[in-house]
């Protein structure tokens, strides 16, 4: 522990400090600041439950990649039948186990602290995506039948709430459809499906695209631009697919 975040420090300050953290690329004490500011209070405004969200997605990232290299690494040296394996396998591993850990920590936050003090559907919506992507991230890692179960779940959960109770220009709205569209193309392998629910959302919010750009929501734009892309590769990626 550092020696700043040996003090006790008031919620506000507590923000500062993640964000602080963030910029410094600290990552380890921009999550324990967050938490520090959820235990002191969980009702979070819009601003505070992003802080959340980047905190954890960044001292995901590098655990996420490094894992991804390794199990490159080891079905090419699997392979060539190398005895280098061994070695990738205990150090994929120890990323598998601090990837655990992390999660672990997120979804006691969100089940203690965030979904049981959560009044609207916005933050209702965005605690259950965060919960589903981490469920998602698990279902990287391993091949556990449950834990897709449980992904699927939530995010469809989240899914019938968003579509009943949001605008369609709700940024929250937009986010769960296009993360529950990846979910179902690249973790679950149902990719007419992903491809389906990505085509509905998109062509949906072209309707309402006047609207966003009024109230200048950058954010859903930039959802929008994702789904886009998105549509664009997977067609290609299906029709190749159909192809061969």
């Amino acid at each position: 522990m550092s020696e700043e975040k040996s003090k006790k420090y008031t919620r506000d300050e507590y923000i500062f400090l993640s964000k602080l953290y963030e910029k410094a690329q600290r990552f380890e004490d921009m999550v324990s600041s967050i938490n520090d500011y959820i235990e002191l209070d969980p009702k979070l405004s819009k601003e505070e439950r992003n802080i959340l969200s980047a905190g954890y997605k960044n001292i995901l990232y590098d655990k996420r990649e490094n894992w991804r290299f390794l199990t490159n690494m080891e079905r090419k040296e699997s392979k060539k039948k190398s005895k280098q394996v061994i070695y990738i396998q205990e150090i994929k591993t120890h990323i598998e186990k601090e990837i655990k850990k992390i999660i672990e920590n997120v979804f006691n936050l969100i089940d203690k602290y965030l979904l049981p003090n959560s009044v609207d559907t916005e933050s209702k919506v965005f605690y259950m995506r965060l919960k589903a992507d981490h469920y998602r991230y698990l279902c990287e890692i391993s091949k556990d039948k449950d834990l897709l179960e449980k992904a699927e779940k939530i995010y469809k959960e989240g899914y019938v709430l968003a579509m009943k109770d949001l605008s369609h220009i709700n940024n929250e709205r937009v986010g769960l459809c296009l993360n529950l569209a990846l979910f179902y193309y690249e973790i679950k392998g149902d990719k007419k499906e992903g491809y389906k629910i990505a085509k509905n959302c998109f062509e949906e919010s072209m309707k309402y695209l006047e609207e966003f750009e009024k109230v200048k929501s950058k954010d859903a734009l930039m959802l929008i631009q994702l789904l886009k892309e998105n549509l664009i590769f997977w067609s290609s990626e299906m029709n190749e697919d159909e192809q061969n």
